[in-house]
């Protein structure tokens, strides 16, 4: 598998995956795991089978704001020795005291490198004057369609159908005002008698 920490950027979180009803598929799947992970160490020693669950526990609670991928990688990194040895044995404290910290300050580290480097992307592209007045065209006629907007509800809130319907055939003659035509039609909705 060619997981790399890139690609556990776009994965969902352990938190929003493993809730309610799937906490349970959870706990299974980061539990075959760590079994996994502990067996792959030649030690005398093994962990018992409540170790084994404190740890997976640990595991869920480290992890909780990182994906599946991420205790994926995690675990093969620490098999290949990325982030230290294990001369004794495997525990909590080393896993969690030592190596997850590294594995979190390389995952930063890639993160901030791709922020970066989106940011110089964005920053290469150059801002004409054209893009400049094409966003404040933009701007003012999104802050015009809201004054016709409060326009209408001024001379409206006092209207009766009839009146409506009058106001509505005389814009509909009228080129300047036909555009905003249909906010006014709105108002048929608010105004019954």
């Amino acid at each position: 598998m060619g997981l790399t920490i890139n690609e556990t950027f776009s994965k969902p979180h352990l938190r929003s995956v493993f809730i309610g009803d799937h906490s349970s598929v959870g706990f299974s799947v980061v539990n075959v795991l760590v079994t996994r992970f502990i067996d792959s160490f030649a030690f005398t020693t093994k962990l018992n089978a409540d170790q084994i669950d404190s740890l997976t526990v640990d595991t869920l609670e480290n992890f909780a704001y990182e994906s599946l991928e991420d205790v994926i990688l995690f675990f093969k990194m620490c098999r290949s020795g990325k982030f230290g040895v294990a001369k004794k044995s495997i525990d909590s404290n080393l896993i969690f005291g030592e190596w997850y910290p590294k594995y979190l300050d390389k995952k930063a580290e890639l993160r901030e490198q791709k922020y970066n480097t989106q940011k110089n992307e964005r920053n290469s592209i150059p801002t004409t004057m054209d893009d400049v007045k094409k966003s404040y065209a933009k701007i003012e006629k999104k802050n015009f369609v809201k004054r016709v907007e409060n326009y209408i509800d001024k001379i409206t809130a006092y209207m009766d159908r009839q009146m409506l319907e009058d106001t509505i055939l005389d814009w509909s003659k009228n080129p300047g005002r036909k555009p905003y035509l249909d906010i006014l039609k709105r108002k048929r909705k608010t105004i019954k008698q």
